[in-house]
């Protein structure tokens, strides 16, 4: 009996495996089909593609935090940060947009509490606090505003899934207007944008004849 007790005690244990899936798609929400898919833990590289309905799968993994990254050709590359799985969980993400066009890049981060909000979140460079950023709707109307922090990040918390503009303020600074882009938000996602360039007044003098013909530039 003592033997028997002896050889169960050496048997490592083995916590469950976790797995992840979820599905990539364009801006109209069509599925992209063969997209491929990296997962990365930080110590180790998981590799797939979508299959025929946009879907991805990554069996048997540790429990951990993971950072997922699809890159497409035509697409912005995506990077969804922050993924945290528990031992055994079996965890679907929401659906994961890719963008065409514009040279704004985007990070998503999955938002704890999910819901039926997201956030967007950016920064301006050169970083400075007390910028004025303005959140324009689809009404073209101002409908939230905010103030970036001593490293020139902002943020607007629960704001309903949709496509938004950007508009900055600061004092010896151009007057900048971002409605040349769309910002997108997704439910349960923060949307986290490049950060934008404010182009500073010669000698303080904001004389618009003075301005450059390119204002805002994407990294």
């Amino acid at each position: 009996m003592r033997i028997a007790l002896a050889a169960i005690l050496l048997i490592p244990f083995s916590a469950p495996a976790a797995s992840l899936t979820g599905v990539i798609v364009d801006a109209a929400g069509s599925y992209l089909v063969r997209a491929p898919v990296q997962l990365d833990s930080g110590t180790r590289k998981y590799q797939t593609q979508t299959d025929e309905a946009g879907g991805f799968q990554f069996a048997n993994l540790p429990a951990g935090e993971y950072t997922l990254t699809s890159r497409v050709t035509g697409f912005r590359n995506r990077t969804v940060k922050s993924i945290l799985l528990a031992d055994g969980e079996e965890k679907r993400i929401p659906d994961i947009p890719l963008d065409r066009g514009c040279d704004l890049f985007r990070d998503l981060l999955l938002l704890p509490s999910g819901g039926f909000f997201g956030r967007l979140s950016g920064s301006v460079f050169p970083p400075m606090s007390e910028v004025e950023v303005t959140l324009i709707c689809r009404t073209f109307r101002a409908c939230a505003s905010t103030k970036t922090d001593s490293n020139g990040r902002f943020s607007f918390e629960m704001i309903s899934a949709g496509d938004y503009a950007l508009g900055f303020r600061h004092e010896g600074f151009y007057p900048l207007d971002a409605t040349a882009y769309e910002y997108s938000v997704k439910e349960g996602w923060e949307s986290s944008y490049n950060r934008l360039l404010l182009e500073q007044c010669p000698n303080g003098n904001c004389d618009p004849k003075l301005r450059r013909k390119r204002v805002i530039l994407c990294e």
